[in-house]
């Protein structure tokens, strides 16, 4: 870190431990206590590691943590959370007959009517009907009516006590017709143990003015870390110091659906008045994700190919790059300059402190990194505001994350940390999963030849002078 710190590279302190479901001792339906008791045991080891990592990464500022979230709770419980989260919406969809992408009272009454438990929110002296329409009314900010997936997925969450017994399984209370599968009590109270382990770490975090990333992992889960990230955000990324925002989400743009997602949070976030703090790569889970889709006969996740996997990264980077340069509207936050209102917002210009986004382009591919230079300077962001960063393995692609730090762009190495046992089998993972990448190996081999060469020929000629 300090090594790096000196060539103008910042770290990402990388704890290399994650799991999969069939990784995971809870890999059945009911997994008895001592178990469920088992791998909450460990999931406390692996938080405390993490907070230990969060203390040795704020010894040097500006520094990053990453957090895989399938080794801090049971990975079948987030794969069962994004079921329900994916049936939620499939739901609200084919309620939305016009297709504007929002549904009526009524239509809402029919979605509440395929929860698990949709009276769990009816008060005492008050109707079913009532209480829908309630949470109708909560929902429906502007009062036109309608309600949007974002209006819906922020009332009625799994992540708010009023709200998350709608989706408790139980037997004796139960709906029947459920088309949307519930969560049983247990499980509700390891997902409660996840969000308190991860508040415990962004506490901390902030404490510490130490930013976490989250990372993205394959899509069985990724709809219940989208859940918990965006949470987590609104609660830390609300109050915009001149450090920035808190918590950054990861985009696999890769993925079919994953710029209309990034456009979606982006929304979600300027509807709550939160930061949206983007870390932008293009994916790493190809393989085990088009083998996983062939073998259950699901539709394949992935673009169709390398250029639609380029379009889609660099469609969601000039996008990210466009809001990032938008003149800064509604509330400007404290802090920073006298009164309370930063300079350069005052005169339009996007600063850490006013900007409702912010950008890491994690990318070994150059012709990407040159791009967003390019858009940088076209749109007047400069290289040292820290509202675009750039992120790169540890290892790989030193020429650009040194000249990028040479030039004074914001520039960050991942570097694995922890227990050997853990980090080897997490490497060797991530090098099958990138065997796409080391293409560009060849390039960084070229470089390292010619600069040898050059040195030889130096000292050579050194030799040969006369004395």
């Amino acid at each position: 870190m300090n090594s790096f710190k000196q060539a103008g590279i910042n770290s990402i302190l990388d704890l290399s431990i994650e799991a999969d479901v069939k990784d995971s001792d809870l890999a059945q339906e009911n997994p008895p206590a001592e178990t469920r008791a088992r791998f909450n045991q460990s999931a406390d080891a692996i938080t405390s590691g993490v907070s230990t990592c969060i203390a040795t990464a704020s010894a040097m500022p500006q520094s990053f943590v990453a957090i895989k979230l399938t080794a801090l709770v049971s990975p079948l419980l987030l794969k069962q959370i994004s079921n329900t989260l994916h049936a939620m919406e499939h739901c609200f969809k084919s309620l939305d007959q016009d297709g504007d992408g929002r549904i009526t009272l009524k239509e809402f009454r029919q979605w509440m009517s395929m929860l698990p438990n949709p009276g769990a929110t009816v008060q005492p002296d008050e109707s079913l009907d009532t209480a829908v329409e309630r949470l109708f009314m909560e929902a429906d900010q502007d009062r036109d009516g309608c309600v949007d997936w974002v209006d819906v997925v922020c009332t009625v969450s799994l992540n708010r006590d009023e709200t998350r017994t709608l989706f408790t399984t139980d037997p004796t209370t139960s709906n029947n017709l459920e088309l949307i599968p519930g969560v049983s009590s247990d499980d509700f109270e390891d997902y409660k143990r996840l969000l308190t382990r991860m508040e415990r770490l962004c506490d901390q975090a902030e404490k510490t003015r130490t930013r976490l990333m989250i990372d993205a992992e394959q899509t069985y889960f990724q709809p219940a870390i989208d859940d918990v990230t965006l949470h987590l955000q609104e609660r830390y990324n609300r109050v915009r110091h001149v450090e920035g925002p808190l918590i950054y989400h990861t985009y696999q743009m890769y993925l079919k659906d994953a710029l209309g997602r990034l456009q979606r949070d982006f929304a979600r976030a300027q509807r709550n008045d939160y930061v949206l703090a983007v870390k932008l790569v293009r994916g790493a889970y190809m393989l085990s994700e088009r083998k996983r889709a062939s073998e259950l006969g699901l539709e394949d996740p992935i673009c169709d190919g390398i250029e639609a996997t380029h379009r889609s990264f660099n469609t969601g980077l000039d996008f990210v790059l466009t809001e990032i340069a938008r003149p800064s509207q509604g509330r400007v936050p404290k802090g920073g300059e006298p009164g309370g209102v930063p300079q350069d917002a005052l005169r339009g210009r996007p600063t850490l402190s006013s900007s409702r986004v912010v950008l890491v382009v994690a990318s070994h591919n150059m012709d990407s990194t040159i791009q967003t230079c390019e858009r940088m300077q076209a749109l007047g962001l400069e290289p040292q505001s820290g509202l675009v960063m750039f992120g790169q393995l540890k290892g790989m692609c030193d020429h650009m994350s040194y000249t990028l730090g040479k030039h004074g762009y914001g520039v960050y190495k991942y570097v694995p940390y922890g227990p050997i046992h853990h980090v080897i089998p997490y490497l060797i993972r991530r090098a099958q999963e990138n065997t796409s990448v080391l293409g560009g190996v060849a390039l960084e081999r070229a470089l390292i030849w010619e600069e040898l060469k050059l040195r030889f020929l130096a000292y050579t000629r050194l030799q040969t002078q006369p004395v």
